[in-house]
């Protein structure tokens, strides 16, 4: 929900040397990449240049608040509380004493990170004036959204709440006015520090790695905040005035879909300065990506749909079984003898599709000594499946495995990486396999989850209106789809004339 702001834009105040806007250049060394890349290069990009001294006085974090959040009336702008509280008349952009009742709140907590021995602590972006009381209540807790309301001052909540699937944890949520401002400071955050090891409470939001940093529901939940309150002109004044004072920019600001190529839903796509806009609105920008799809999204947490289980032999398996916590499990140390051979499946019609990518998240269990990459578990794609796996022809996908367990038990959940799926673009019958095979002496566990396929949709390809004759796909075939255009088995587009086999009006054909 974007918020009214029309009485209060009338008196902001906007110190007389912040820099309306982006200096150019800024940002171009971000142009061209995506997803962990992009992260790594926006964190070299906005490095802090000066910090202010953490406290009161001159030099200070409250003069700082002076000209970050204040109205020309005096009053502290508090995104914690609608309590109305002033700064001192003898407060100036020079020196600043702090405001009776209230603190300067970070809202990433810096126990997270180990206190006060890093510029994290001083950052302005993070730092924001906050009324005593409801600081005290919120602690160190993770954002999220409260269920169970403990404490609340009428805007801001603290209370329990879901993180990941089966687990709560202690959280505060912010009004629905603020939630996007603190998204995207979150979203600051995690870039512009990615390098400080996380601990205590930020381990429910956090992960110990340079991408993606945070947790799936952290960055999912966000990201979800940042498109219903998008950035207004008091978060665009705030962004200019922390610039003049530190040298550096919230990128998540000037560009509001940029969290989505981090992210988002454009993690499949270069980013590029030219192709979003700077201000608020709608979903934040244009739409980069408008036939971007999405065609499998499932997280195996509450159940295997669309995925379905099959034997070797094409009976129902048993295998796998799914988890709130560890998603889609296979592991045959219960059943008679150890030994199983099934298949996680699921299908997809990738006709009109190019660009093609599978990700999911997985762990192994029990092969402290054992590789199990190919040899027990194998990633699948195949082209003629008609019911029997066994009968099918299966290719092999390079996953990402994680490394053996450091004891008897499992590994820690890796990325399995962008696997592409190219080769399959263009082709209406596609099934995609997570293989188990186990016996009594190697019976092993297999977790899976986040399971993502993703792809761009042929627009301009006609569809096919005429089925093919016999043997050479027929007249009728070329009559209806002539024009169309012509993209070769990776989905690149090619010469009509292009010999071999080629994908044209959302069929396969061979050109001789």
């Amino acid at each position: 929900m974007k918020r009214d702001t029309s009485l209060l834009l009338l008196t902001l105040l906007i110190p007389f040397y912040a820099l309306a806007g982006i200096p150019e250049g800024y940002y171009d060394a971000a142009n061209g990449k995506k997803k962990a890349a992009l992260k790594a290069a926006l964190h070299a990009i906005i490095q802090p240049e000066t910090l202010l001294t953490y406290g009161s006085g001159a030099g200070h974090t409250w003069t700082g608040f002076y000209t970050t959040d204040r109205m020309p009336d005096g009053q502290v702008i508090d995104r914690y509380s609608y309590d109305k509280r002033y700064f001192p008349a003898s407060a100036s952009e020079h020196s600043a004493s702090a405001v009776s009742g209230m603190n300067i709140e970070h809202s990433f907590p810096k126990s997270w990170w180990g206190g006060a021995n890093n510029n994290a602590y001083k950052d302005l972006f993070n730092l924001m004036p906050c009324e005593q009381t409801i600081n005290s209540s919120k602690s160190n807790y993770a954002m999220g959204k409260v269920t169970n309301v403990k404490t609340t001052n009428g805007c801001t909540k603290v209370g329990t709440g879901p993180t990941s699937a089966g687990e709560t944890a202690n959280l505060w949520e912010p009004a629905d006015e603020w939630k996007g401002d603190f998204a995207r400071d979150y979203f600051y955050m995690v870039t512009t520090y990615s390098n400080l090891t996380w601990t205590s409470n930020g381990l429910d939001m956090l992960e110990k790695d340079d991408y993606p940093t945070m947790q799936q529901w952290a960055y999912t939940l966000l990201l979800e905040w940042s498109r219903q309150d998008p950035v207004d002109e008091i978060e665009l004044a705030r962004n200019d005035a922390v610039y003049g004072i530190q040298g550096n920019r919230n990128p998540f600001v000037d560009f509001p879909n940029l969290a989505e190529y981090v992210w988002g839903d454009s993690v499949d796509y270069a980013f590029n300065t030219n192709g979003t806009t700077t201000g608020g609105g709608g979903s934040g920008g244009d739409e980069p990506n408008p036939d971007f799809a999405t065609l499998v999204d499932c997280t195996m947490t509450s159940g295997l749909d669309p995925f379905f289980v099959r034997t070797a032999e094409g009976e129902e398996g048993i295998v796998w079984t799914s988890t709130t916590k560890y998603g889609a499990v296979g592991n045959a140390y219960n059943i008679d003898g150890k030994t199983a051979d099934e298949y996680l499946m699921v299908s997809l019609n990738l006709a009109m599709m190019q660009d093609a990518v599978l990700t999911f998240e997985h762990a192994t269990g029990y092969n402290k000594t054992a590789s199990v990459e190919d040899t027990y578990f194998q990633v699948l794609v195949s082209y003629d499946y008609d019911g029997v796996p066994e009968d099918a022809t299966w290719l092999k996908l390079d996953a990402q495995f994680p490394p053996l367990p450091s004891s008897s038990s499992f590994s820690t959940f890796v990325s399995s990486g962008d696997i592409s799926l190219a080769s399959a673009c263009g082709r209406p019958n596609v099934t995609l396999a997570f293989r188990y095979t186990s016996n009594s002496t190697a019976c092993y566990a297999w977790e899976i989850k986040n399971v993502k396929v993703t792809a761009q949709e042929m627009t301009d390809a006609l569809p096919l209106l005429a089925q093919e004759d016999d043997n050479d796909y027929g007249t009728s075939f070329y009559d209806e789809a002539h024009n169309a255009p012509t993209y070769d088995l990776a989905g690149r587009r090619v010469p009509a004339g292009t010999k071999g086999l080629v994908i044209r009006g959302g069929r396969m054909i061979l050109q001789k």
